[in-house]
């Protein structure tokens, strides 16, 4: 019993952790906003900061 249980309370935390990442305000790259060095061009490497500051926000 304590087995189920366990796994139930494994399976609702994690789902918790997958909707908390799923409301993240992620964008792309014609967004101005992930522009981070202000040039007027948002690169790749600019677009996964931007996203990984928005999910750890």
């Amino acid at each position: 019993m304590k087995r189920y249980l366990l796994s139930g309370l494994v399976l609702v935390m994690s789902t918790l952790a997958m909707a908390s990442a799923a409301n993240a305000g992620q964008t792309n790259l014609n967004d101005p906003a992930a522009d981070l060095n202000g040039d007027g061009e948002v690169t790749l490497l600019e677009l996964i900061e931007y996203n990984r500051a928005q999910r750890h926000a």
